[in-house]
Order: C-alpha cells, then structure tokens, then sequence
C-alpha cells in the first residue's frame, strides 16, 4: 500500500527524534493567531502523529501542547481544526483532541473512495503522459522505488511509495483530485507506519505493482491504468484489515 503522498514526506523525516525548537512556533503577531503560526503548529503535531509518538486513542492535552510549543491556545485550536479535517484527529466534546484510531468499517471505506479518486487519477495521468516533463518524472520516481528491490527499508519505503502516487497525482492535472486523495490517504499511512506491516516480500510485491501501474500509463492505456491501479489499493486494503487487531473478512474489488 497509505502532504502535499512526494516531497511533503519526505520533509515529515519519519522516525526523527530530535529536540524541538520552540522558537519556530512563537506567534508572530499579538495574538498568536497568524497563518503561519497556525501551518508550523498543524504539521509539527501531523509528524509527531505520523511518526507514532501520539498513539491511535491517545488524547492530546492542550495546556501541554501550548506550554512546550509556546503557542496560544487559539493558535493550537485553529491547527486541531485543521488535523481533524485531514482526518487524523477527532475532536471529542469533553475530551479535546484524540488521534484518531481507524474502524475495519472506516478502513474499508476510506479505500472505496480511495478507488474511485487513485483510480481516475491515473486515468489521467495515462492521458496526459505526454505533456511536460511527466514520463521523464514517473521514470524516475519509479526509479527511486526500485532501490526497495534488494534491501527493502520499511520507512524509506513508505516514503517513496507516497511519492510514487503523489506523482500520479500531479500528472493526472487535477490539484482538487490530490487534496482528496491527500486526505484519505493519511488515516491508512498512519496504520501502515505504527503497525510496521512492511515485510519484505510485500514491499517487494507493491512495487511489481506500481511496475505495472506505470507501464500502464507510460503506454497512454487510460483503462489499465485505472484496473491496475485499482487492484493495487485493494491488496493494501486487505494487508490492513488482515491485522489482528481488525481481521475479518478480505474485500472483493467492485466492478468496474
């Protein structure tokens, strides 16, 4: 198998652990309410939620969060408000803020739509391939992946399989379509990063298949394109709901 999926994420430095300085988030204007103040804050805790140091369930403290970020409380509002509509937080009257924890019904949802929106996504980018400099870039993202062929590293591998869809995203034209599919995939990467579920043989078998999805649209075929990549999300899917904590049974693709 899933800001804005190439560079964003890498810019996430998975798995860092270094000490914060606070001074980025001081508020540059009186009230501590700038655009900027707020974005820094947002994806600061989006990190730390994607890196696994706030569990699925874990309430997030205001006072806390404020206190070490040296931000106002309605800076850390707006920047709640923001995690929750990426889906990565629920915002709970009586509780605060707590990451979200995924459902096997939300797991499944959330790659039906993935379907439809990565589906037609690489629809156009088959249709479009020949525009700028877009075969030169899907060649060479696709590159980039195969370096998981021989040594696979679960991290890295995560982070160069978002840049690989996150290109066909940007090749497909349609910004509006990324925003979605953006949103819909960080619920799923942060299953995939906190439960490690990354042998080698599956990454191996997700990359034959971005392989796949790539020819397909490399030759311009807009259906095998959109089959290839369909068949894709739902091998994801079912490695996620295969997981002890959500095992029940396997989906089936719907038809095209």
């Amino acid at each position: 198998m899933s800001g804005a999926f190439s560079r964003q994420y890498a810019a996430l430095c998975l798995f860092r652990r270094t000490q914060i300085d606070t001074r980025a988030f001081l508020p540059s204007d009186e009230g501590g309410r700038s655009g900027e103040t707020v974005e820094r804050v947002a994806e600061e805790l989006k990190t730390r939620i994607l890196e696994g140091r706030f569990a699925p369930g874990q309430r997030l403290i205001s006072r806390d969060v404020v206190e070490e970020l040296g931000i106002s409380r309605g800076s850390l509002r707006e920047a709640f408000r923001r995690l929750e509509a990426d889906g990565l937080i629920d915002v709970v009257p009586n509780r605060g803020a707590v990451v979200r924890k995924l459902s096997h019904a939300e797991v499944r949802h959330v790659f039906q739509i993935r379907e439809a929106l990565e589906g037609q996504a690489a629809r156009l980018a088959a249709q479009n391939i020949d525009a700028a400099d877009h075969r030169q870039r899907l060649t060479e993202v696709l590159q980039t992946g195969r370096r998981h062929e021989e040594r696979p590293v679960f991290e890295q591998f995560i982070t160069d399989n978002r840049a690989f869809h996150q290109e066909i995203v940007r090749i497909s034209g349609n910004p509006l379509l990324g925003e979605l599919i953006d949103k819909y995939q960080l619920p799923v990467f942060m299953i995939q990063l906190r439960q490690n579920i990354g042998s080698d043989q599956m990454i191996r078998n997700s990359l034959a298949e971005h392989e796949d999805i790539a020819a397909a649209i490399l030759a311009g075929n807009a259906d095998a394109a959109y089959d290839a990549m369909k068949r894709h999300l739902w091998h994801s899917a079912n490695l996620i709901l295969s997981l002890p904590t959500m095992a029940q049974p396997t989906l089936q693709m719907s038809a095209a």
